[in-house]
């Protein structure tokens, strides 16, 4: 990737923190992504040697159980408001996944506020999240542990270990985890037994995951003795409203634990996502679907057709698959199987490896 220097990322900085925070600092929020120390990068549109429209970007390593997915974030997506409507936001998009295309990405992923500007450009909405919302009178429902405190600074490398146990994460070296840790807004929890860090709890981020938790690890009973603790201590400072718990879908036990003492929860999506390599994400499905089926690419015949279609023959028929298709196989919004059973049956196959558990915590949001 090219890297925007000197005046260019002074520029898109301070272009960032006036779209997006007010005039406020926004670097601090997302060290990985804006610190010229980490691997993220700015993408720019400049007329004139004046910056009218940037993004951040950064390349991350998904890691699903034994195996690993390359994945493009890109975040802080901003436009000056006096050139808004030339379509600047558009050539920034397709610039950031070219330029994380050329990095080796199967898949650009970002968090949306405007879900439908994206969604024209391609953008879909995928992957899966379980969210629980804890009423503040919900709080004696949840048992309480002794040894709950405050993170300090050398507790940072128990936390970088136990975040490593999580089977599905990103991939973080633990320079990475206490700079995400150094965010402003967090409230960090550790959970201490005799000399070991057995549990920790995130709640906030800056302007971002306002009163929710949104990464942790431990087991079940630990983590919600962590939320309990988050809620009194919000209490103590007079904040009101439910506090909520961002959770990955494989938490089984820990959805059942909660639905079992009556917390509102809600199915959402993990992201915004666009498939930006067709052959590699055409791969997965082939491994996934084994000896059992043949796939190829074809290009696509007429103005109507998409440039490129994916075929997948099966024992039954066979089955085109456009670039939408192959991401609702692989990522489906709220890991819905629908549209996958619907390949299986036409196909004659059995795709018991899909969708992948992509999730991503907080932190790693750009």
């Amino acid at each position: 990737m090219s890297r925007v220097q000197g005046d260019q990322r002074g520029q898109a900085i301070a272009l960032m923190e006036r779209v997006l925070r007010e005039g406020g600092p926004i670097a601090p929020e997302y060290p990985l992504g804006l610190d010229a120390r980490f691997g993220g990068r700015i993408v720019t549109i400049e007329e004139q040697g004046r910056v009218l429209s940037a993004c951040a970007v950064l390349v991350r390593d998904f890691v699903i159980g034994t195996d690993s997915l390359r994945c493009g974030l890109i975040g802080s997506v901003c436009t000056a408001p006096e050139a808004r409507g030339r379509g600047l936001a558009t050539e920034l998009l397709r610039r950031a996944e070219a330029e994380l295309a050329s990095e080796g990405c199967v898949l650009a992923m970002l968090w949306a506020d405007e879900a439908r500007f994206y969604d024209e450009r391609g953008w879909r909405p995928i992957g899966a999240e379980v969210d629980f919302a804890f009423e503040p009178a919900q709080e004696s429902r949840l048992a309480g542990e002794s040894g709950i405190r405050a993170a300090a600074l050398d507790d940072r490398g128990a936390i970088h270990r136990l975040y490593t146990l999580h089977r599905e994460r990103v991939e973080r070296s633990p320079e990475e985890t206490a700079a995400l840790l150094s965010s402003p807004g967090i409230e960090t929890l550790v959970l201490q037994r005799d000399r070991d860090v057995v549990a920790y709890s995130c709640r906030g981020r800056g302007k971002d995951f306002d009163r929710t938790v949104h990464e942790w690890a431990g087991s079940d009973r630990d983590v919600l003795a962590l939320v309990r603790e988050h809620m009194l201590r919000a209490k103590a400072r007079g904040e009101h409203g439910p506090t909520f718990l961002i959770t990955p879908p494989g938490a089984k036990g820990l959805h059942e634990r909660l639905r079992g003492l009556g917390i509102r929860w809600n199915e959402g999506v993990l992201a915004m996502g666009k498939l930006l390599d067709i052959h590699a994400a055409a791969a997965l499905v082939a491994r996934a679907a084994g000896s059992q089926a043949r796939l190829s690419i074809e290009d696509g015949v007429g103005d109507d057709q998409p440039d490129t279609i994916v075929v997948l023959e099966g024992p039954r028929a066979r089955c085109e698959l456009t670039p939408d298709d192959l991401l609702g196989l692989l990522i489906p919004a709220r890991g819905r199987r629908l549209r996958l059973e619907e390949i299986e049956r036409a196909c004659g196959l059995m795709l018991p490896a899909l969708p992948l558990p992509l999730f991503a915590w907080g932190l790693d949001s750009i």
